[in-house]
């Protein structure tokens, strides 16, 4: 589960941050306010101040919240004049928005706030619909509003073009001030603030919701609040009830807003939904207990749940509270009644996934209700939460320990009292403290502060003096005196401030004064303005001369290891005031490492008579056993080991149905053989049976060693899992089984992925040089060369052998060289002519070339040698063929063959020549015609009898077929190899994973795993399509002519769907939301939901035309998917795409520690580019991320071996890095490299086999002409998708992914694993694919593997 963070404010209004992923308190940096109450959802914190005004702090973001600022510059053409600036009366503005309706010109758009900085100048974006425009950016049509194109016409009487300039949000990991609702901030302070509305149904990505409540009881809502602009546009008053003043509201995720009276009733705002955010009315909800002495002061909203505290400090439960229905039913949101909790707590903060959080009354201390889930919302107990405080050594924060041994703090004398204090039964009526005392600071970077003057004082919050039953009036918050009291004495005070007296000036509170220090007032140096952000920073330029260089998560969400000694450790008591849950997601089942229930302060004696009894005897015990360790071996009483295992399921064979059958497996273990953790192959193996229900008749039986891959394959109610034996018999591979439960499922998963392994002697971590694949489940496999690699090892210098079983062969005869036949190869056969043999043949046969023409497909064949003895003849015949027709033949009378003889071949392929050799003597030779390396198969046929079969090979044969999977453990959908034990991945929701070099996990069920196990949490969304056609009298129905698709389907409509149907695919999954309408389906929607087309299938639309005559909308359910593997979090940052290369540079130049340092890119999901420093082979995580902009998202990226970064854009248009260099890593700018017309990318790779991509036809496209001085090349040449042409079918046609290093490999869509074969440098397309096993594949990684 990715790490979150958990905030609290202390009494004196210091804000802290405790990590799931970590076991202390870390202290946000001090800027000199202190604060009253904070509220948080993940990367954001909403506070009020002590001067009593709203702030805001974004913190933990790798990717800057960057915003594209449009403005389109109009013309039309006049016929004296040309194109001019001159537009008719009813015409746009000269400077407008998309659609003209808002005039924005480049002069008049500025900045929203002074936490805004420009990121460079207004420039042109010369890009049309992935089309590249002209220079100066002009798209004509015909009038407005039009559809434009890049080219003039005789009829193009107006143009415009876009002028695009960004803006950046500066104030990151700083307090920023929101702007006041007066000029006088004093006039109306603020007495409390709350965000929630991420998860509002429906509802654009990055919405939020923020309310507040004024000392005068005003409920305030913050329109435009949201993850790109964190202050919002301005406060709205939302009017409440006659006599309702407010004293505190909370936001729930769903947007469900439960406000506190004073006179202690609350009220439910309703009506809240993705188009009004703000709701429709309130309703009042009865206290817990109908007594005019028990009031509610304090309330909290999650997603399903609601708690409150009342003024005897009791919790109280809501039941009935559905968040996700809230917004369209009463009763969901106001819920059905009150539930009574044993506690004693001040107050109660529920986080998004209903975990509760809780303030002791009595010993301020924070709290935990463990056991909450969806089937028992309320918990089991109160549990303390106890992790110690990692203060900066700079901080201000170090009066904290001063103040443990004296001062005017009240802190108990220990750190945790006990238990009674919570579950205290009596009525203690303590004064509950304030978070800090009611004031306004001002502190610059430089600690400077100002005030004009007065007497020193601390004053107190008198709001909680005053009676509950109406708000505090402003003479009671008259700020503006007691700010300058506060800041005369802080400015008297010797240690408050570091400034010199010059730089210390009047700060009156008014807008005219000038600051002589500007900077103190900048968002960004210090705590942040009091006169609020609405002013433009163009108007002082100084605030922003430099920027701040710390962008991400390390800036104070960072590791616990204290490198620079910056920090320490503390055991001090905090008083904590509030606590912020929002943005922390806390798993019931696997709780972080934050309580520690087991504390005893007594001493631990050691020396206890029987502590050292133990020691004794132990130590006795060891010397015995030193002892029979010098004694001879004695022999093995038992040398084998077996057992077999069996079960009820049901078999299908490749395209047949399932049958009942019953399974068994038998393992026999041998001890002999075994060193360290290696198993000699010999001493283990065992078999799989098939057998009919009655055990009498065997179906199928194969022993483990031939099994290649093990994976499962289940479906929504049926487990299943696929075992991939390749020597199996046609038709009979992969044998698919089906079991009962999904508990069976994974108990047979485990114990033959781990027999597997085991057989072929791969247990552990990987060589680093494996290949990585996902499936479409997202399960991880390997494949490790190392136990290939020994079976073809012979001699040292020999290369590698492998013999081919020819045994039971007979004429023709097909074999796959998988490697072809590059310089050094050979390749011997042995046989015999019969007698009455006529001629013989051996081909060296490269794949056929595919011609697609418009009504059907041409193969022509490609032979590259053809040697052809033929004794009728008395000669042997030599020639190559190409495009089906043979070349010139070449006759040698001299016969080498005869029948009846037996023989010796060998081919072996030199320089520029096969070199034949027969019965050991050199028979001829014959110059190449076609490339060698595209060779792919031996072919044999005559009368003969082959006995055997050799192919060596300098590099390592690589059989498609004879690959061993294995399973290594997580969950991840795409995955990334560098080759130097780097391997990144991401999954389905994009969070990134790191693997940690072990190997097991859920899939293992706790058999033979190694290394760190981690759990993983993932979510998935399922899509279900509702389709209705126009009938003329009825409008849109449901009712579809015989030639449409289901009125229920997935996006290709060839599958139905229904939304009662839709099972999850394991009990690992649970659902996490209810079947909604998804409203940010491609293409957009109408208020509705709908999309609307001419007919099935088509371009769909938003809104309605005459000619739409079909509609479509997407429903949309979300699902968790809890897993485990050897993988721990990257970053909190989520990412797209990612790619890891070793730098030729880097990769020739090791440490002396082995350490090769690996480039990091990724597409961050906004599309931004990130580049991860740091990491190298020691440091697989790396340390952390830069940002690098781009003028277009991306979605997809790929690094070469010469450090060339590709990119492709959402709009399917492919970019260039240049500038690139060991002294320069990020580069200059994005070149766009143009795409023939039409043609629109979705994803690239780059590796030492080329450039290769895939468009959004499913086609693959390889870069042409690539050179040193044009690495960028000179156009795309496109492979043709020919149906029924391996790996292609009839229904699937195409490519899900492809993956380039020394090699090119892909993924076909219908899941078959794919190399390319034949590539060399003058052909970089290579000549046809090796297909390896069918797995529904989803993506593989091999620019790691050499």
């Amino acid at each position: 589960m990715p790490s979150s963070y958990l905030f609290a404010a202390s009494s004196e209004g210091r804000v802290y941050t405790l990590s799931t992923s970590s076991g202390a308190w870390r202290e946000l940096p001090y800027l000199g306010l202190e604060f009253k109450k904070i509220c948080a959802v993940p990367n954001f914190l909403w506070a009020i101040g002590g001067d009593r005004q709203v702030y805001v702090h974004v913190h933990g973001l790798d990717v800057p919240i960057r915003i594209r600022e449009e403005s389109y510059e109009n013309e039309r053409w006049l016929p004296i004049e040309g194109f001019s600036k001159t537009l008719l009366p009813t015409d746009r503005y000269r400077y407008s928005s998309a659609d003209g309706s808002v005039e924005r010109g480049v002069d008049k758009i500025r900045l929203p706030s002074m936490a805004w900085q420009w990121d460079g100048d207004w420039h042109l974006d010369l890009e049309l619909d992935g089309q590249p425009l002209p220079e100066d950016g002009w798209m004509y049509a015909l009038d407005f509003p039009a559809t434009y194109s890049a080219k003039k016409s005789w009829n193009s009487y107006v143009r415009r073009r876009k002028w695009v300039r960004y803006r950046r949000y500066a104030a990151l990991n700083s307090w920023c001030a929101v702007a006041p609702l007066h000029k006088d901030p004093t006039q109306e302070p603020f007495i409390d603030v709350a965000i929630g509305g991420t998860c509002v149904p429906n509802a654009p990505a990055g919405t939020l919701c923020v309310w507040a409540i004024t000392a005068h009881g005003r409920a305030m809502f913050r329109t435009g609040v949201s993850k790109t602009a964190p202050e919002g546009l301005r406060w709205t008053a939302v009017p409440t009830p006659t006599g309702s003043e407010l004293s505190q509201i909370s936001v729930g995720p769903t947007g469900l807003v439960w406000a506190v009276l004073y006179n202690g009733r609350v009220i439910v705002r309703t009506g809240v939904t993705r188009d009004n955010l703000v709701g429709d009315a309130w309703l009042d909800v009865k206290t817990p207990v109908a007594s005019c002495s028990l009031r509610i002061v304090h309330v909290s909203v999650g997603t399903d749940a609601v708690w409150c505290v009342t003024n005897d400090h009791h919790a109280w439960f809501r039941r009935g509270v559905k968040g996700e229905a809230a917004g369209i039913s009463e009763d969901s949101a106001i819920g059905k009644g009150w539930v009574e909790m044993v506690g004693n707590v001040s107050m109660v903060s529920v986080a998004a996934n209903d975990q509760v959080f809780a303030v002791g009354a009595a010993d301020r201390c924070l709290y935990h209700r463990s056991g909450v889930t969806s089937a028992d919302p309320t918990g089991k107990k109160w549990r303390l939460i106890q992790c110690p405080m990692q203060i900066s050594r700079t901080s201000s924060s170090l009066s904290i320990v001063s103040r443990k041994s004296g001062g005017s703090s009240s802190t108990p004398g220990s750190k945790h009292q006990s238990f009674s204090n919570l579950y205290s039964k009596e009525k203690e009526k303590g004064v509950v403290e304030t978070c800090a005392v009611i004031e306004t600071v001002l502190n610059s970077s430089t600690g400077s502060f100002s005030s004009n003057g007065g007497p020193p004082g601390l004053l107190k919050n008198e709001r909680w003096k005053l009676s509950a039953d109406s708000p505090p009036t402003i003479g009671s918050l008259n700020l503006n005196d007691r700010h300058k009291h506060r800041t005369a004495a802080l400015r008297e005070t010797s240690h408050a401030s570091s400034a010199p007296a010059a730089d210390v000036v009047e700060i009156t509170g008014k807008f005219e004064t000038q600051l002589k220090n500007p900077r103190a007032w900048s968002p960004v140096r210090s705590v942040g303005s009091v006169v609020g952000m609405e002013a433009h920073p163009e108007s002082d330029s100084t605030v922003f001369e430099s920027d701040s260089t710390h962008h991400g998560s390390d800036v104070f969400l960072g590791e616990d290891d204290d490198h620079t000694g910056s920090q320490f450790w503390t055991e001090c008591g905090i008083l904590w005031s509030c606590v912020a849950p929002g943005a922390v997601t806390v798993d019931a089942s696997n709780m972080p490492n934050w309580f520690n229930e087991q504390v005893s302060d007594s001493k631990v004696d050691v020396n206890a008579n029987w502590r050292k009894d133990i020691l004794s005897k132990l130590q006795r015990r060891q010397e015995k056993l030193a002892k029979l360790q010098t004694v001879a071996k004695f022999e093995k009483a038992v040398e084998l080991s077996s057992w077999v295992k069996s079960a009820d399921a049901r078999y299908q064979r490749p395209g047949g149905e399932f049958e009942d059958c019953i399974i068994e497996l038998e393992w026999v273990s041998s001890g002999s053989g075994t060193s360290g953790n290696e198993t000699s192959q010999s001493g283990d193996s065992g078999t799989f049976t098939v057998l009919s229900p009655d055990g009498a008749a065997t179906k199928i039986q194969f022993p483990l060693s031939d099994i290649t891959c093990v994976q499962c394959c289940s479906e929504a109610g049926a487990p299943r899992i696929a075992i991939h034996a390749p020597h199996l018999p046609v038709n009979c591979s992969p044998v698919k089984l089906q079991f009962s439960s999904d508990s069976e499922m994974e108990d047979w998963l485990s114990h033959l992925s781990s027999v597997c392994s085991q057989i072929n002697t791969l247990v552990g971590k990987p060589a680093s040089n494996a290949i990585w694949l996902t499936s479409e489940l997202g399960d991880v496999f390997v494949f490790d060369a190392a136990n290939m690699k020994a079976q073809q090892t012979t001699e040292p210098g020999e290369g590698y052998v492998e013999k081919m079983d020819v045994s039971t062969c007979e004429t023709p005869y097909y074999n796959t060289l998988y490697n072809g036949m590059p310089c050094g190869t050979e390749l011997e056969i042995t046989g015999c002519v019969y007698d009455d043999a006529d001629q013989i043949r051996f081909d060296l046969q490269s794949h056929s070339t595919v011609k697609v023409q418009p009504h059907r497909v041409e193969k022509h064949r490609v032979i590259a040698l053809h040697l052809n003895p033929r004794f009728n003849e008395r000669t042997t015949v030599l020639n190559s063929m190409k495009e089906s027709e043979w070349l010139d033949e070449i006759r040698n009378d001299k016969m080498a063959f005869a029948p009846g003889a037996t023989f010796t071949l060998k081919i072996r392929a030199l320089k520029d020549h096969y070199l034949m050799i027969v019965n050991n003597a050199v028979y001829t030779d014959y110059k190449y015609r076609i490339d060698p390396e595209s060779v792919t198969r031996l072919y044999v046929s005559g009368r003969i009898k082959l006995f055997n079969v050799l192919y060596r090979c300098p590099s390592l044969i690589v059989s498609m077929e004879r690959m061993h999977w294995r399973q290594m453990g997580g969950h991840i959908k795409r995955i990334f190899n560098s080759g130097v034990d780097v391997v990144w991945g991401i999954s389905c929701d994009n969070t990134g994973w790191v693997y940690n070099g072990g190997w097991g996990g859920m899939f293992l069920k706790g058999l033979e795993g190694s290394g760190k196990i981690n759990p993983m949490i993932d979510t998935h969304t399922y899509y279900v399509y509702e389709n209705q056609r126009w009938n003329p009298i009825s409008g849109f129905t449901a009712k579809s002519l015989p030639t449409d698709r289901h009125m229920w389907s997935d996006a290709t409509g060839r599958q139905k769907r229904s939304k009662e149907h839709t099972k999850l695919l394991s009990t690992h999954c649970e659902w996490i939301s209810d079947w909604a309408i998804d409203y940010n389906i491609p293409g957009g929607a109408d208020k509705e939901g709908w999309q609307y087309a001419i007919d099935f299938p088509a371009n769909y639309h938003a809104h309605k035309k005459l000619t739409d005559c079909v509609r479509r909308r997407r429903w949309m359910k979300r699902c968790r998917l809890s897993s485990s593997g050897p993988w721990q979090e990257l970053s909190q940052s989520k990412i797209l795409d990612a790619a890891l290369q070793v730098l030729d540079e880097d990769g020739d130049s090791l440490t002396s520690e082995g350490n090769t340092s690996v480039a990091a890119w990724a597409v961050a999901s906004n599309g931004d580019v990130l580049i991860r420093h740091g990491v190298c082979s020691l440091n697989p995580r790396g340390d952390a991320w830069e940002h690098i902009t781009s003028d277009q998202p991306l979605v997809g990226i790929s690094v070469g071996p010469t450090g060339q970064v590709w990119t492709v854009a959402r709009n399917g248009m492919v970019f260039f890095r240049y500038g690139i260099s060991r002294q320069n890593p990020c580069g200059d700018a994005w070149q766009q490299v143009e795409a023939p017309a039409g043609v629109t990318f979705k994803a690239i790779s780059v590796g030492r086999a080329g450039i290769w991509a895939l468009d959004n036809q499913q086609r693959l496209a390889v870069r042409k002409e690539i050179s040193r001085t044009f690495p960028e090349g000179s156009h795309w040449q496109f492979l043709p998708n020919a149906a029924n042409v391996p790996p292609h079918t009839e229904q699937h046609c195409g490519f899900r992914a492809v993956s380039v290093g020394s090699e090119v490999w892909a993924i076909s869509l219908n899941g078959i694993i794919c190399r390319r074969c034949g590539i060399t440098k003058e052909n970089p397309a290579g000549v046809g694919w090796n297909l390896g096993i069918a797995g529904q594949w989803q993506n593989v990684s091999v620019e790691g593997y050499l």
